[in-house]
């Protein structure tokens, strides 16, 4: 075999610099980088609270962090939640007691952020359920009048306009959209949806009312006067159930503990409130009536109506309607109580069921 020498004018200037490069940084000893993040990842852990312990929005919280790696020195840490800082330690003992920071009730998530003498950190997170002190208030009404209601309506969405009260009706097949007359009960003017569409929830924003429909993903925008369709769009939650609106927002339950807020011209969904009292999360939330700050809701299967804080999610009134149900009404899902309207200038509103012969008017007493 023969070698045969190779000059390094062989190559390229470019080539045999990099091989140059290459070979004086393989022969040089590695360094640890302190600096490394990485290993900061895993050197405390949260032992109290655990996840989804449930707190009142009063309590005080007993946090316990506990070293992984006995040789590390912490500075401090720092507790927040809701975006505030609500807790600050300089102890390396790190057993924190703070009062929570409270401006949404439900799933709280919190965030500890620990610091090191070598000026870096690491973050742990957990969640807990906070829920509001106080009771709801227990409200009553006074009945005031009433009118027909067809009983063949299965009662969605109801809204007050203008003087006309307006209707969305589910079942396939038989979903509309009605303007009702508020003093004989009389329909006014109605648009059918589609036999394979199930229709659920209205309300009204700047002259346009809006629907939604029950597993779809589908939602429709008409004119409020003639009902002729604007334009379709696409639901962002797997099942449409209440809407109602205020200033800014359309605000959609999907039958869970949930209230999702959305921009009315993009359907863009911008904030979401976890409804709760204090005893826990209130689900099957169904039809939705704004009123003043407040989001009045039918409670699937209930038979009474809750008055939601818009802002929190905080239950602060409930409202036993028992008294007004329809004799003869079977006490099943297909018949239960359904639909709320709020009429401004009279301060009263419309309550009905699924398949009730009438619709009441009551004043709601504090």
């Amino acid at each position: 075999m023969n070698f045969i020498p190779i000059s390094l004018a062989y190559f390229r200037p470019v080539t045999w610099i990099t091989l140059v490069f290459a070979f004086v940084f393989s022969c040089s000893p590695k360094t640890t980088n302190k600096q490394n993040k990485n290993n900061y990842t895993r050197n405390y852990q949260i032992i109290s609270p655990s996840v989804d312990n449930i707190y009142s929005s009063t309590d005080t919280i007993h946090f316990i962090v506990s070293p992984l790696i006995d040789t590390l020195s912490p500075d401090s840490i720092h507790i927040t939640t809701a975006g505030k800082i609500i807790a600050k330690e300089t102890s390396t003992d790190f057993k924190i007691f703070c009062k929570l920071f409270v401006s949404k009730y439900g799933h709280q998530n919190l965030r500890l952020k620990v610091f090191y003498s070598d000026s870096l950190s690491q973050i742990l997170t957990s969640r807990i359920i906070v829920l509001p002190d106080e009771p709801p208030k227990i409200l009553n009404y006074k009945l005031i009048g009433k009118i027909p209601h067809n009983p063949e309506s299965f009662t969605q969405g109801l809204f007050f306009f203008e003087g006309g009260l307006y209707e969305g009706t589910g079942q396939l097949g038989n979903s509309k959209l009605m303007k009702i007359d508020p003093v004989s009960g009389e329909i006014l003017l109605e648009r059918k949806l589609e036999n394979d569409l199930f229709g659920e929830g209205i309300t009204i924003h700047e002259n346009k009312i809006y629907q939604l429909t029950y597993k779809s993903m589908l939602g429709f925008i008409y004119d409020y006067k003639t009902f002729e369709l604007i334009r379709e769009f696409d639901l962002q939650t797997a099942e449409g159930w209440g809407l109602t609106s205020d200033e800014n927002s359309l605000i959609v339950s999907d039958g869970s503990y949930f209230l999702y807020f959305y921009d009315p011209v993009y359907l863009s969904q911008t904030n979401q409130l976890e409804v709760c009292d204090n005893k826990g999360l209130i689900s099957n939330l169904n039809e939705l009536e704004y009123v003043d700050g407040y989001i009045w809701a039918n409670v699937y299967g209930e038979k009474y109506i809750v008055q939601i804080d818009a802002k929190s999610g905080k239950v602060t009134g409930k409202l036993n309607l028992t008294g007004i149900i329809p004799d003869g009404i079977p006490d099943n899902y297909d018949h239960v109580l359904n639909g709320i309207a709020f009429h401004s200038d009279k301060n009263s509103y419309y309550i009905t069921g699924k398949l009730w012969p009438v619709l009441y008017e009551i004043k709601i007493i504090p």
